[in-house]
């Protein structure tokens, strides 16, 4: 059986586990449309989806909790963490995302 790309399951997380949840008045005042924002997103595999006709399975995953970072500090951390994971999974040095990194690095409170 061929295992096919990982599937994302539509949804977030209820209010206890969202920390988007309660902070509209902030993104509105504070964040210029388009703006990155790095988040702590943890994962559950759902289900396994296997198709035996078309023989075919891939896993299906949904966010279990999500967290917004606020400061510089904890934003810069989580993207260092994040080219450091991206290196040791495809050995490349770092991930080109144009503006994205200059945007969010140093950006909120400390």
């Amino acid at each position: 059986m061929e295992t096919k790309p990982t599937s994302f399951a539509r949804g977030v997380p209820a209010e206890q586990r969202n920390g988007f949840y309660g902070i509209e008045d902030e993104l509105i005042a504070g964040a210029p449309q388009g703006e990155p924002i790095v988040a702590i997103a943890v994962y559950a595999v759902d289900e396994v989806v296997s198709k035996e006709l078309a023989g075919e399975q891939y896993p299906v995953v949904k966010i279990v909790h999500l967290e917004p970072l606020r400061g510089a500090k904890d934003v810069t951390a989580a993207l260092k963490l994040r080219d450091a994971a991206y290196k040791a999974r495809t050995s490349q040095d770092a991930l080109d995302l144009g503006d994205v990194d200059d945007d969010t690095r140093g950006e909120g409170d400390d």
